[in-house]
Parts: C-alpha cells; structure tokens; sequence
C-alpha cells in the first residue's frame, strides 16, 4: 500500500496547457536576466511590469507558467535539464562577452 501511494505520488498530472521543455528554458533565462537588472533604471515599457513582459514575449499567462513550473518541479530529472540548459545559455553569454576585443 505505502508503494503505490509512493509511486501515485511521484506522478503530477501533465497540464492541459504544458509549456516545452525549450520553451521554459529560454523563459526561465529571461526572468533572471529581468531580475538581474532590477535594480538599474532600465526602461522597457513603462506599462509592463516585467512578469508581463515575459508572458508576452512567450505569448503565455501566469496560470499556464505557474503550473507548468509547478509540473516540472515534481519531475525532478526534467526539472534539473531545464535549470542545467539555463545555467548553459549564462555561461554561453558570459564567454561571448570574454571574447569581445
């Protein structure tokens, strides 16, 4: 009985609505670029807060990435590929920059 209520409980429910693996990556990036510069006087569109911002770019809503993350962050292994894919595309931007002359 403890198993399978183990093995049940391991399983989340696939949302209607899942945003791809890719697609949260490259949303996931974006948000700590936006919350990395939080604290200058960026000007991007005074009518968006920046959550807004992401959700239009990925054309998506609060509730569709919400329970998405919250999907993934039951599936620990998917979980950590998008988060390891993220930690990629910083290093990525980070070397380019090295290599600026």
């Amino acid at each position: 009985m403890i198993f399978f209520i183990l093995v049940v409980g391991c399983y989340s429910e696939i949302p209607e609505n899942l945003i791809s693996k890719e697609k949260m990556e490259s949303i996931i990036f974006d948000i700590m670029i936006l919350n990395a510069s939080s604290g200058y006087e960026l000007e991007i569109d005074n009518n968006l807060l920046s959550d807004e911002l992401i959700y239009k770019k990925y054309d998506i809503d609060s509730i569709q990435f919400y329970e998405s993350e919250l999907y993934y962050s039951k599936n620990p292994k998917i979980h950590f590929e998008i988060y390891s894919g993220v930690k990629k595309k910083i290093t990525r931007s980070i070397d380019s920059l090295k290599n600026i002359k």
